[in-house]
């Protein structure tokens, strides 16, 4: 597993030692797991940096080395990155994290796999170039999932306001007033980092389903900005005090970085269907969109407010 101890990998290397896999982490040793688990002491722990190690030639090479049955690329963000790990690989499976925002705006909701992309941005438009690649090469079998606003404890969910702004949380909680732009009626979709790693392993455990196949990786319903504040407001004992500002105004009365990410987010309407992953492999989500966004929220503050 490439980068097997950040959101995802916290949930799905203990998972797969539990499994009965041999695991191996690549990683820079740099950071640790969101949860402890003993598991993680039957894991291999190799350390790489990939950039430097894609840089002088050898990245793919150390990977091969290992001789693995499968890879799971979990930090793989450009097609020549994409290339090189698969140059030095034959035949493996490879499942590779993708995006949801390799669809750009959603036109028909919930979004399926099968619907046109048409991307924007460095990170979408390079996450469907790297899709396309995997899709199109014969050395290695490929299946691909597509994560959304993975959240989980220890790090912030994306927040009511679509952004990563703190003061939003710490003003829901202090009397539930929150600024929404517009109606507040666009959609967010989470994910539980959880359910990301158990899609992972599906994929990983049913080949002859998940080879040549893309997933999308989502809870089952989104939140709408509204409904999502309201939740919050609520939670935290207090009616909802909410205001709407057109996206102009919205946009002059908060943080320009946090203005940037709602647009970001809210922009590109993401709602999409779990539907495929159901009937191919199986999989449903574990978590709820309310319990993963409450649990990550409530994790958060814990950590950074009491």
């Amino acid at each position: 597993m490439i980068g097997g101890t950040g959101h995802i990998g916290t949930y799905l290397t203990p998972s797969l030692v539990e499994a009965g896999h041999e695991t191996v982490v690549i990683s820079r040793g740099t950071q640790k797991a969101y949860r402890d688990d003993d598991r993680w002491h039957e894991v291999e722990m190799v350390v790489c940096d990939r950039e430097a190690a894609e840089r002088d030639g050898t990245f793919g090479p150390t990977i091969a080395e290992l001789e693995p049955d499968a890879v799971m690329d979990l930090t793989c963000f450009t097609p020549d990155q994409a290339r090189h790990l698969v140059d030095a690989l034959d035949g493996q499976h490879l499942v590779h994290t993708g995006t949801v925002w390799s669809y750009g705006a959603s036109t028909l909701v919930p979004t399926k796999e099968d619907a046109p992309k048409h991307p924007y941005g460095e990170y979408g438009v390079n996450k469907l170039a790297v899709e396309q690649y995997l899709m199109s090469q014969d050395r290695v079998r490929a299946s691909i999932v597509h994560p959304g606003h993975i959240s989980g404890p220890g790090w912030m969910a994306i927040n009511p306001q679509g952004n990563l702004d703190p003061g939003v949380i710490d003003r829901l909680r202090e009397d539930g007033s929150c600024l929404l732009p517009d109606r507040g009626g666009e959609t967010i979709h989470h994910v539980h980092a959880e359910d990301v790693a158990g899609l992972h392993q599906a994929c990983l455990e049913h080949p002859d389903q998940a080879v040549g196949e893309s997933f999308n990786s989502v809870c089952t319903e989104a939140l709408t900005l509204r409904g999502y504040a309201e939740l919050v407001a609520r939670h935290f004992g207090h009616e909802p005090k909410l205001e709407f500002a057109p996206w102009a105004e919205f946009e002059k009365r908060v943080d320009p970085e946090a203005a940037q990410a709602t647009m970001e987010h809210i922009g590109r309407a993401p709602m999409f269907s779990m539907a495929k992953a159901k009937d191919l492999l199986g999989f449903e989500p574990k978590h709820s969109v309310i319990d993963t966004v409450l649990e990550s929220l409530d994790a958060w503050v814990a950590a950074s407010r009491t």
